[in-house]
């Protein structure tokens, strides 16, 4: 990165927590009620965050991608999207949270040095990591909602206030953002395990193996949850299993293994 980079490098975090707090205000003033301002800092924040990502992982060598611009990227698909359906959609508090994760994600942005990722430049991996990225981002969204459900769900079994989570949209609409957010990382995350069977030739040899056997468990994890939901109306307690399960599957499937991998062994996957 450069000096100019580095200056403005922790300011999508502050406007994504601006964001946050502009949307609570909003909500404890009038359930259902959205903050033009709150859009406009979330939105501002996403174009500030992709450019300081950019000049992060763009080098005089290649595209350089540590395993924290990763989890960069993945905030900013979370951010993202977050900021376009605060435009749109009432989602009353649910926005803060989503933006405090994705703020969250890209405080690590060119923090630590990585290893280059293509050698040449090759569309097919450019689209599977833009695919995997946007696949994670939207998982992300759902595993954030699903958790808020688990605590919402825990408050009102055991009788206890519900405090903040009482800003949060109806559990119904909290319920279909879930699959609407599963239901689309599921598909791009299809459509990513397919584009990387164009760059693989041997697992074993480029240290894939365990990458590709986590992403498939995740991938046969959130197909059965999302037939489950389509056939037998699955919700609640087995939703959050599911897409908890699935989610630590494919979070170990790319960040563990490019940990282990190039941090502790200081190796490449190709």
């Amino acid at each position: 990165m450069t000096t100019f980079h580095i200056v403005f490098a922790h300011l999508p975090f502050v406007l994504y927590v601006l964001a946050a707090v502009l949307t609570v205000r909003a909500v404890r003033r009038a359930p259902g009620q959205r903050s033009i301002l709150a859009t406009a800092a979330a939105q501002l924040g996403a174009l500030l965050h992709a450019w300081v990502l950019f000049g992060a992982i763009r080098t005089p060598n290649g595209v350089v991608l540590a395993i924290t611009d990763s989890a960069s990227l993945v905030g900013w698909v979370v951010a993202a999207t977050t900021a376009i359906a605060m435009a749109f959609l009432p989602l009353a508090a649910l926005p803060a949270a989503l933006l405090i994760v994705a703020g969250l994600l890209a405080s690590g942005t060119g923090l630590v040095s990585g290893f280059r990722e293509i050698h040449e430049p090759m569309w097919e991996l450019n689209a599977h990591i833009s695919l995997a990225a946007l696949a994670a981002g939207w998982l992300t969204i759902a595993a954030t909602v699903v958790l808020l459900l688990a605590w919402q769900d825990t408050r009102i079994r055991t009788r206890r206030p519900l405090g903040i989570l009482a800003l949060l949209p109806p559990v119904e609409t909290m319920e279909t953002t879930l699959f609407r957010a599963l239901g689309a990382g599921f598909a791009v995350l299809t459509l990513a395990l397919l584009t990387g069977l164009f760059f693989v030739t041997n697992a074993v040899a480029q240290h894939l193996a365990h990458k590709i056997a986590l992403a498939l468990v995740a991938w046969v994890v959130f197909g059965v949850l999302l037939i489950g939901r389509v056939r037998y109306g699955w919700r609640g307690r087995k939703a959050l299993r599911f897409t908890i399960v699935g989610f630590v599957a494919l979070a170990l499937a790319y960040f563990g293994s490019k940990f282990v991998l190039e941090t502790l062994l200081g190796r490449h996957w190709g």
